[in-house]
């Protein structure tokens, strides 16, 4: 089967094995305590966050639900 396997060089995971994260775990945004600063865009690693109008906006499609935005959120705005 060579280095590859079943599924073939290329493939990090099976093709279905990586869903959307399930709406618990998508996060939330606190528009009265965030203040548009973008360090929560910067530090997710999937492009699910945009300043739209002052505003963290989350794009609940492409969010994994890691959290890394939280962790940087200077005004704990994100939950």
């Amino acid at each position: 089967r060579g280095m590859g396997g079943r599924w073939g060089v290329g493939f990090a995971h099976p093709p279905g094995s990586v869903r959307e994260a399930p709406p618990a775990a998508v996060v939330r945004v606190d528009p009265e305590k965030c203040v548009g600063c973008g360090k929560c865009a910067e530090a997710c690693p999937f492009g699910a966050i945009e300043i739209k109008e002052g505003v963290a906006t989350v794009n609940e499609v492409l969010c994994r639900g890691c959290r890394a935005c939280a962790s940087v959120c200077p005004t704990g705005a994100i939950s």
